[in-house]
């Protein structure tokens, strides 16, 4: 196995308003960073107008990417890494957490 790669889509999320602008997602995609202790070696961000936000992170390990879609309260995050996810009830508890609990999370994990 080279990776892991997941694939998460996070909807209902209750504070859209994190969703709308780079200086509130970005602390989203860096706490990802720390939490899997990824390296992040370059950074594309787009601000959307009037609000929106996709921004990938090249990683030493991958990709990170997100998008977001404010007005479905909806977010798609993509992780690729070389790194193993072992624990699938932590990977759902972390994401849920960066949005709110109430959010429904659906998520699939590609073994590379």
């Amino acid at each position: 196995m080279t990776g892991t790669h997941i694939i998460i889509d996070i909807s209902n999320i209750i504070d859209n308003q994190k969703l709308k602008y780079n200086h509130s997602v970005i602390p989203i995609l860096n706490k990802i960073v720390e939490k899997y202790n990824l390296n992040v070696v370059g950074k594309a961000i787009h601000q959307f107008e009037p609000f929106g936000v996709t921004a990938v992170y090249i990683l030493a390990e991958s990709h990170l990417s997100i998008h977001t879609f404010v007005d479905e309260r909806k977010v798609a995050i993509d992780l690729y890494t070389c790194n193993q996810f072992n624990d699938l009830y932590d990977i759902e508890m972390f994401f849920k957490s960066l949005f709110n609990n109430e959010c429904n999370m659906t998520y699939k994990i590609i073994a590379r």
